[in-house]
């Protein structure tokens, strides 16, 4: 739960003019998240989070989920 609080907190820190940049700010991965092209959301991860083991968990959990 501290994992999507945090990665909303860094969206607001982004702000919603770098939200629409079609590059990720340095620092932060991309995140696409929804079921079809129409309702995907952008969100912004800093890169430190990837060496974390909650957001490994979490993301190899998902990943297992859609395939």
């Amino acid at each position: 739960m501290a994992l999507v609080r945090s990665i909303f907190s860094a969206k607001k820190i982004l702000g919603g003019s770098l939200a629409r940049t079609s590059k990720a700010p340095k620092g932060f991965l991309a995140v696409y998240v929804g079921e079809n092209q129409e309702k995907k959301q952008r969100y912004f991860v800093p890169i430190s989070y990837l060496s974390q083991p909650s957001f490994q968990a979490r993301s190899s959990h998902i990943t297992s989920r859609i395939q």
